[in-house]
């Protein structure tokens, strides 16, 4: 099946804890990678079988790189 990666970054508003100054907005910028894959919708064995390879890969890249993931 067709795999694609993309990369966007984004923006999410900081939680508010009520101590900030009135009018304050404060957001968190980061980047996000995201995996994509098309596989035929025949009997779901394809979609199943595909999200168990992206997560494989995502938890061998997390290991190498010594990050904690859940």
């Amino acid at each position: 099946p067709p795999r694609v990666v993309a990369s966007s970054t984004c923006y999410r508003a900081e939680t508010d804890t009520g101590r900030e100054p009135w009018g304050l907005y404060r957001v968190h910028q980061f980047t996000k990678v995201e995996m994509f894959g098309v596989t035929a919708a025949e009997s779901g064995a394809e979609s199943e079988e595909l999200l168990a390879q992206f997560l494989a890969l995502q938890k061998e890249m997390f290991s190498e790189l010594g990050l904690h993931y859940r």
